[in-house]
């Protein structure tokens, strides 16, 4: 099977090795992605959770440790534009603000210098954005300096590990992340990247036709030896597939998980994209709303788009669950069918009422004759009942 192996994770670090210190946070870093994962994506339990979460901060002490801690003024942190994480909803911010007013900053984020003496985030950017609110004009920090970190694709993976594990990614910044980190490690998807999803889906179907779906709920939580024996010997039919499947299993993925739940929200309308980065909906509200498309709806998309808005905001406003956006869908798409049906029935009326203004009466037979003055009379009386 494919040789192409990914690029793993621990290169995160690789060239650390100019040095005893950081010889030694990089065996602390090891560490610590080796503890991480052994846990389980999207299924914490409380004890796990906080066993999570200091284990995530052993990088920031580790860090504090070899570099010390600093006070970095928020105007010189600059965000990474192209970091996993793009949803940042008001509420949020605004209860990390308040977070930060009362308890203030517990853990130091982490940057990245620049030459020019700015700094990029490397993690934290959710107290970065809250710090504006709660008065601060400064943010503890430790350094991640930029020579040990060989390029941008293992920064990226490193981001998408910290954010899976410790900050819950929304699921459409997950699958906008893993297309990206596809690419990142295999650039033969460059300008094919709507292709990825259908790779994956293909080999899903596959594998539920022979039967074989369980293996990738055991083999996602195997040791990376285990997983990559699996690879080597499972029945891929395209090394796209191989290359995909590989690197939602090296991040501890389900693949039939991303395939049933994730990948499909790359493709909802804009307008709900939009309402994801700025309120940060649900998926599974998502989902239901994405059903109120101008096909569904039976209308053009710009009436379409204008009812899935009026739509959203209210699910929005009104907090509403997701039985309730549930029935709110169900009635709208009752609702417009119902107007459409009867917009087609009026339509079939008054191509009935010209079929027979235009009847020739006299080129009728006079059989014909009596059975249309036997059928008109009969609807007259009805029509004159109604009236």
């Amino acid at each position: 099977m494919p040789s192409k192996k990914p690029v793993e994770i621990s290169q995160l670090f690789g060239q650390a090795g100019q040095s005893q210190q950081i010889h030694q946070l990089k065996s602390q870093i090891e560490k610590l992605e080796a503890e991480i994962t052994q846990l389980r994506v999207n299924a914490f339990s409380s004890e796990e959770k906080a066993a999570l979460e200091q284990q995530i901060e052993q990088l920031t002490n580790q860090l504090a440790t070899q570099g010390g801690v600093h006070e970095i003024a928020i105007s010189l942190i600059d965000p990474d534009p192209a970091q996993p994480r793009q949803t940042f909803p008001p509420l949020i911010i605004q209860e990390r603000a308040e977070s930060l007013r009362r308890q203030g900053q517990q853990n130091p984020i982490v940057l990245i210098p620049q030459l020019d003496g700015r700094y990029k985030l490397f993690d934290g950017e959710l107290r970065w954005r809250a710090a504006p609110l709660a008065e601060m004009t400064k943010l503890k920090a430790v350094f991640l300096p930029k020579e040990e970190i060989p390029d941008e694709a293992v920064v990226f993976e490193g981001q998408l590990v910290t954010s899976i594990h410790s900050q819950k990614l929304h699921d459409l910044d997950l699958a906008t992340a893993l297309i990206r980190l596809i690419i990142f490690k295999y650039p033969n998807f460059i300008g094919r990247e709507d292709e990825i999803p259908k790779f994956l889906n293909a080999f899903i179907n596959r594998l539920v036709r022979s039967q074989k779906i369980q293996d990738l709920a055991l083999i996602k939580d195997a040791d990376l030896i285990t997983q990559q024996e699996w690879l080597e010997t499972s029945d891929f039919k395209e090394q796209e597939e191989y290359e995909i499947v590989s690197v939602l299993l090296g991040l501890q993925l389900n693949p039939v998980s991303i395939n049933n739940n994730i990948f499909p929200l790359l493709k909802v309308a804009e307008d709900l994209k939009v309402i994801i980065r700025s309120e940060g909906l649900e998926s599974s509200k998502i989902r239901e709303l994405n059903k109120l498309s101008a096909e569904q709806l039976k209308i053009d998309e710009s009436q379409a788009t204008a009812i899935r808005t009026q739509i959203t905001q209210r699910v929005v406003q009104e907090k509403l669950s997701l039985s309730q956006t549930k029935t709110l869908v169900k009635q709208t798409l009752e609702q417009y069918n119902a107007s459409n049906n009867k917009a087609k029935h009026e339509k079939q009326i008054d191509k009935t009422i010209k079929d027979i203004e235009s009847i020739n009466l006299k080129s009728l037979e006079p059989t014909r004759l009596s059975k249309l003055h036997q059928v008109l009379q009969k609807t007259l009386h009805e029509i004159e009942t109604l009236m």
